[in-house]
């Protein structure tokens, strides 16, 4: 007899929990500032000068010159980081690419259709084995099969459509470029993946920046509240579009 208890433990036991299979969605990151990166990039320099200049009361607070060399080190990677308007420029030139490529193989299908058109005419089974209709509105990725598909019924008539003018070199010419259009439309899907990432990169080290300046900014203000307004003046940070200094009084010392 089977000892039926020797399948107890054969297959490892599925949970019935709903979120067994759920990923986590990552949170994108958000601007912690309300100002351009490029101004945050000044505000960053003219507060690492001013540290500079006043390190000996920064000292007893833990702040000393490596951790302004840090901060100029991540404000300079900050800055260094290809900005928005350059990726943004990469995508349309690969946009531009793959455009160019698609007009010349729409240029390629449609002397084909005439070929066929006149040989056979628009209701013959030959004909319309190839899917000409709504070329014009179809989307990149059918266009890019339209392709693949006029080259294999060329191809397959071509004997048929010879007296057209319909050559193996044509042929030939048509699936290149259909290559080339459909290269293209991958190059603007990395192009536009890149530019998305390096979005979500730029955010974080610019927050990175901004997190320690106003650690910064907030020793420098403390240090000089009551004792010299000119240099807690130069501590204060306004998160605005413009994020220029607002006039007001001192505020009361402790």
């Amino acid at each position: 007899m089977i000892n039926k208890n020797i399948f107890k433990f054969a297959y490892p036991k599925i949970s019935n929990t709903k979120n067994n299979n759920k990923m986590t969605k990552k949170k994108e990151a958000v601007r912690e500032y309300n100002f351009s990166d490029g101004k945050l990039k000044q505000i960053c320099d003219e507060v690492q000068n001013s540290v500079t200049r006043d390190i000996s009361s920064f000292t007893p607070r833990g702040v000393t010159s490596t951790t302004v060399t840090d901060f100029e080190t991540i404000t300079e990677d900050f800055d260094n980081f290809p900005t928005d308007e350059e990726l943004l420029a990469e995508v349309s030139d690969a946009a531009d690419a793959k455009n160019a490529a698609e007009e010349r193989l729409k240029v390629s299908i449609r002397s084909i259709r005439t070929m066929a058109q006149n040989k056979w005419g628009e209701e013959a089974a030959k004909y319309r084995s190839f899917g000409f209709e709504g070329m014009d509105e179809m989307t990149d990725n059918d266009v890019h099969r339209l392709g693949k598909r006029v080259v294999r019924r060329a191809t397959l008539y071509l004997t048929d459509l010879a007296s057209e003018g319909l050559t193996t070199a044509m042929i030939t010419a048509l699936g290149t470029v259909n290559t080339t259009f459909d290269d293209g439309i991958d190059a603007v899907t990395d192009k536009t993946k890149d530019r998305d990432i390096a979005t979500q990169t730029r955010i974080l080290k610019g927050n990175a920046c901004f997190k320690e300046l106003m650690r910064l900014a907030n020793i420098g203000k403390d240090i000089w509240a009551s004792v010299d307004e000119a240099k807690y003046n130069d501590y204060v940070i306004y998160n605005t579009p413009g994020a220029e200094p607002l006039p007001g009084p001192l505020p009361p010392g402790p």
